[in-house]
């Protein structure tokens, strides 16, 4: 590899305007990590890395802050590492930490890969790398010096597998033992930290198949959620054939990967495209993916066997709960925790709905009513099950369903019509505020859905003849 070809790429890199507005400050330091594994990759880097020889992190912080226009906070304290932030731009990150050891090349050694372990002295331009890091990227190779800096930051057991994903790398045999060795340690990581690697893995990993599989095999999966374990000894009976619950899961989750590579040659490239862009975003997909992994959770806990079937009642209401208290210990936000909630929730409504007979503009509206923002994303999900649920050809009727869907919605966000009537006239009837108010405001708008009722006064007697006595 031309070390040439990296520097090159740090000249051309977003981050260097930054580096330019603080390169003179007196302190000597080193651009470490993954801003340089990315210039080697010839990909391009909105963050560095910076290792303090001498001078105190937080005055050094301060001081690239103000040169920056940004701002800074305590990021890690028993490291004494700080971030520093643009206060316009989110996406640029610059991180200071003091020097762990003697010298650079103690520091190098502590760190997670050998991937991540190259140092430039940037007053210099010179290149370190003791630990054969250029080396592993030519090859593709995650590897880490020694097992002690697993145990001493589990979190690094995730960011390999995290690595895997972005980049396909493969990872070492004595790192992958060690991994598999100390992955119980897990459960003393910060919660939020885990987050943040779930969300790199699946809003920016492009190796989502392979990456399930080390999730798995390593059985490192059950560390993030535990109860995916019940699934491991539990089968569903399709047609007479038997599958396993949890390879019904996994499955389900790649194909969620599939779909986004292919949605073009699918029935979705159909419909606008900002339908389904969002929830392929980095805030949103990574939710896409946790409903797949979510939506069977419960069917250990509610399986029953009827007429040489399994049956599993009520698996979509109670794994809507489990999900909800991972979501809460895993410190997702509500908005996060409740969009995770109403996927496993209703991940049943486009199948069930599809499958009637007829499917009128109340079914439609009541759909809308109760699925809100999610209401496309739920075909995502409904589509990757459906395709890993033998026999797993293309969902015909979801097609037809989403079709009558979108049309239904077009014509409802063109319309846009106001309320027939509002509580104030429910109160001008003589009936008390309470819950039935929205009872009542909901069924005179899907009663109008579906053309019964089309003027004020219609909805008034309709009113009158049905909820007043």
């Amino acid at each position: 590899m031309k070390i040439s070809k990296i520097f090159e790429n740090f000249r051309k890199s977003s981050i260097f305007k930054l580096y330019k507005s603080f390169e003179n400050i007196e302190e000597k330091f080193y651009i470490v990590g993954g801003s340089l594994r990315n210039f080697a990759l010839n990909q391009d880097s909105y963050d560095l890395d910076i290792v303090l020889i001498d001078g105190e992190p937080e005055k050094i912080s301060k001081e690239i802050a103000k040169k920056i226009k940004g701002f800074y906070f305590l990021l890690d304290e028993e490291f004494k590492e700080y971030r520093i932030l643009l206060k316009r731009e989110k996406n640029y990150t610059i991180d200071v930490s003091p020097l762990r050891g003697e010298n650079i090349e103690e520091d190098l050694k502590k760190r997670d890969l050998t991937i991540n372990s190259i140092a430039l002295d940037p007053k210099k331009m010179e290149l370190i790398d003791i630990v054969g890091g250029l080396k592993d990227i030519e090859e593709g190779i995650l590897r880490t010096l020694s097992e002690e800096n697993l145990i001493e930051d589990p979190l690094r057991i995730l960011r390999v597998i995290r690595f895997h994903f972005l980049f396909g790398f493969k990872i070492e045999e004595k790192t992958y033992e060690w991994m598999k060795k100390n992955k119980e340690l897990l459960k003393n990581v910060a919660k939020e930290r885990i987050k943040y690697e779930i969300w790199e893995m699946f809003g920016k990993g492009k190796y989502i198949e392979s990456g399930i599989n080390i999730l798995r095999e390593s059985e490192i999966v059950f560390e993030i959620i535990p109860l995916l374990k019940y699934q491991e000894n539990s089968f569903q009976i399709y047609e007479g054939r038997s599958m396993n619950i949890l390879e019904h899961t996994l499955n389900v989750v790649k194909n969620i990967g599939k779909l986004e590579r292919n949605i073009k040659k699918t029935f979705f490239s159909n419909f606008k495209e900002e339908y389904y862009k969002e929830w392929f975003s980095y805030e949103k997909k990574p939710l896409l993916f946790l409903s797949g992994f979510f939506h069977d959770i419960a069917k250990p806990f509610t399986v029953k066997a009827q007429d040489g079937k399994t049956k599993f009642y009520g698996h979509d209401k109670e794994g809507a709960k489990i999900a909800s208290k991972w979501g809460y210990e895993m410190r997702l936000s509500k908005k996060e925790s409740k969009i995770l909630h109403d996927l496993v929730y209703n991940h049943m409504y486009p199948h069930l709905l599809g499958k009637e007979k007829e499917i009128t503009k109340r079914a439609l509206f009541r759909y809308l009513r109760k699925t809100g923002e999610i209401w496309f994303a739920l075909f995502l999900l409904d589509y990757a099950d459906f395709r890993a649920t033998p026999p797993g050809k293309n969902p015909k009727y979801l097609k037809e369903l989403l079709e009558k869907l979108v049309s239904f919605y077009e014509e409802q966000k063109k319309e846009r019509p106001k309320p027939l009537i509002t509580g104030y006239d429910l109160i001008d009837l003589g009936l008390t505020p309470g819950p039935i108010f929205k009872k009542i405001l909901q069924d005179v708008e899907e009663k109008r859905a579906e053309k019964i009722i089309n003027t004020k006064e219609e909805a008034i007697e309709y009113v009158k003849k049905n909820y007043l006595k």
